[in-house]
């Protein structure tokens, strides 16, 4: 499974269509085989939803999307 959480400066980022990067983290059978840090080159939901499809990702932690997504 591919994890991807809004990132900043360690912690989770409150705000889905601003986070300028995502924490990436690759799992299986409950451990973590790999972590990496992504930068967004842009923000925007849409913007950032190509980037999640770009990087395969399976799930999204994020602090908030808000009601306009």
């Amino acid at each position: 499974m591919r994890i991807a959480v809004t990132y900043e400066n360690g912690q989770i980022f409150q705000h889905f269509g601003h986070t300028e990067t995502f924490k990436i983290y690759d799992v299986e059978e409950g451990k973590v085989l790999h972590s990496e840090v992504v930068d967004t080159n842009g923000s925007g939901h849409g913007a950032l939803a190509g980037v999640l499809n770009a990087l395969n990702a399976d799930v999204l932690i994020c602090g908030g999307i808000g009601g306009g997504a």
